[in-house]
């Protein structure tokens, strides 16, 4: 069974919340900006542009039409029909520092058929795709930890925060992505 996380609250005594995972995330100790991106369902790339003073360039790194995606996610097995694979990293335009990677599933049949054209197209982010269309969507955040992944090099590992969520179009879950965080860029 999949908990929703932070649905009314982003406090908690004593700071620790049990993940997905079954694993207990002390959030206190992690740097208040970092924090605030993870417990909150807004778009990242604004908030970063917002906090850093900077524009954030939206750097594809994968996209790829698939039939299934190749990790567990909110859709049914069964699902049928295309999902939109699309990997990206958000760097600062003027610091070149990368603050956050996503990796994102999205289930074609779920969205409008301009919506799906244009996130094929890859030209515009999802969330500022969502706005500019005026789609209805609401966000739930389903998983979040700690955890180490590797570098842009690949040969070390780096410290990230990532969450989880799903946007709900329409009444039914139409797009999952995971975004990580380094940690040190945060402190």
């Amino acid at each position: 069974m999949i908990r929703k996380h932070f649905k009314t609250k982003g406090f908690f005594d004593g700071g620790a919340v049990i993940n997905n995972n079954g694993e207990e995330v002390d959030l206190s100790l992690l740097p208040p900006f970092l924090r605030t991106l993870l417990v909150t369902d807004g778009t990242v790339t604004k908030t970063l542009e917002a906090f850093y003073w900077e524009p954030i360039k939206v750097v594809s790194i994968t996209q790829e039409l698939v039939q299934k995606p190749n990790r567990i996610t909110v859709f049914d097995k069964d699902e049928v029909g295309q999902f939109l694979h699309r990997e990206i990293e958000l760097v600062g335009q003027y610091t070149d520092t990368s603050y956050a990677t996503a990796d994102s599933y999205i289930c074609l049949s779920r969205l409008p058929s301009s919506t799906a054209e244009r996130l094929i197209a890859n030209k515009i982010g999802i969330g500022e795709l969502l706005r500019d269309e005026g789609l209805e969507s609401y966000r739930e955040i389903f998983d979040f930890g700690v955890d180490n992944s590797l570098s842009e090099n690949g040969k070390t590992s780096v410290e990230t925060a990532y969450r989880t969520y799903v946007i709900n179009i329409n009444g039914v879950y139409a797009i999952e992505i995971t975004e990580r965080f380094p940690i040190d860029c945060y402190r």
